[in-house]
């Protein structure tokens, strides 16, 4: 359903480095995904459910996904081939 294939090694660590553009592609790739996860499902007063977009959740999870490759990437790892 989300899976684009992997994040080239390179991207990453350009991104942990802090290169605007391969951020920018980490969180492109990551995107649908994100989206998908943002939507909650409310009632209103007469208990019809309805789904809206929360902006709030997406920037949480995108800022926790910076978060991780900022701080948990050990770019001393090799990738596996």
């Amino acid at each position: 359903m989300f899976d684009k294939g992997r994040i080239p090694y390179k991207t990453i660590l350009a991104a942990k480095n802090g290169d605007a553009v391969a951020i920018d592609e980490i969180l492109k790739h990551y995107d649908s995904y994100i989206n998908y996860h943002s939507c909650r499902t409310l009632c209103d007063e007469n208990g019809t459910p309805y789904t809206y977009f929360d902006e709030e959740i997406k920037a949480r999870i995108q800022a926790k996904l910076l978060q991780k490759v900022m701080d948990d990437f050990d770019p001393t790892k090799t990738p596996d081939a």
